[in-house]
C-alpha cells in the first residue's frame, strides 16, 4: 500500500513539472537580437546644456549626495538650494557640455569650471568662520605650529586656496581631511614654518 501511494505520488510530481515546462514553452519569450534596441545601452543624443537642465540625468552619484546623510551638499539641499546655487558659472559649464553624450565619462572632479568663492561667502561670512575654527587644532603640523583654516597667514599660495579646496561638498570626507590633505600639498614635509626644509639660496 505504502509502496503504491509514493508511486502515485512520483506520477503527480512529473506531472506538476512537465505542466510547468509547457507553461513556461508558452509564455512570452525575449525578441531576437537586433529586433529592438537595448535598452541598457544609453542612446547618444548630444547634449545641450541650460541652466535648467536635470543635471541628476548624468551626474547621478552627485544627485545622490544631495540626500545622503552626511554629505555637505544634503545639508544645502535641505535648505533650499540646488545644483544651480553652486554651479553659477554658465558659460563655463555650457563650454564644459559642450559634445557631450550619455555616454561619455563622467569628471571626477571640475575641469572646466569652478564654484567661486562669492557664492560660498554670499552665505557664510568670513570673519565668523574664523571665529568659530580659532580653537581648532585641525591643521597642526609635526612641530606643533597649528593654523586656524579660515585665517591662514596672508601668503601668494594661501590666497590661491578655495573654499571648494577643503570643502568637498558630494564627498563623505570631512573639511578636517581635506583641508590638512590640502596643506600637505605644499608643506609636504609636515612643517607649516617657511624656510625650514629647503635652504634659500
Amino acid at each position: 500500500m505504502g509502496h503504491m501511494r509514493g508511486s502515485a505520488r512520483l506520477v503527480l510530481c512529473a506531472a506538476c513539472v512537465a505542466g510547468v515546462l509547457a507553461f513556461a514553452g508558452c509564455a512570452p519569450q525575449a525578441p531576437s537580437e537586433g529586433s529592438r534596441p537595448d535598452r541598457s545601452t544609453p542612446v547618444d543624443v548630444e547634449f545641450a546644456w541650460s541652466a535648467e537642465a536635470d543635471c541628476s540625468m548624468c551626474h547621478a552619484d552627485e544627485a545622490d549626495s544631495m540626500t545622503m546623510a552626511g554629505y555637505p551638499a544634503a545639508t544645502h539641499e535641505a535648505e533650499g538650494e540646488t545644483c544651480a546655487s553652486c554651479h553659477a558659472d554658465n558659460a563655463a559649464l555650457a563650454s564644459a557640455h559642450e559634445g557631450a553624450l550619455p555616454s561619455s565619462t563622467m569628471p571626477k572632479r571640475l575641469t572646466k569650471t569652478k564654484v567661486d568663492d562669492t557664492l560660498c561667502l554670499a552665505c557664510h561670512d568670513q570673519e565668523e568662520l574664523a571665529e568659530k575654527t580659532a580653537a581648532s587644532t585641525v591643521l597642526a603640523d609635526s612641530q606643533g605650529l597649528v593654523e586656524n583654516p579660515h585665517a591662514l597667514p596672508e601668503t601668494e599660495n594661501h590666497t590661491a586656496i578655495a573654499c571648494s579646496d577643503c570643502h568637498k561638498m558630494h564627498s563623505p570626507e570631512t573639511a578636517a581631511e581635506t583641508a590638512k590633505a590640502k596643506c600637505l600639498s605644499c608643506h609636504h614635509e609636515n612643517v607649516f614654518e617657511c624656510n625650514t626644509c629647503h635652504e634659500e639660496m
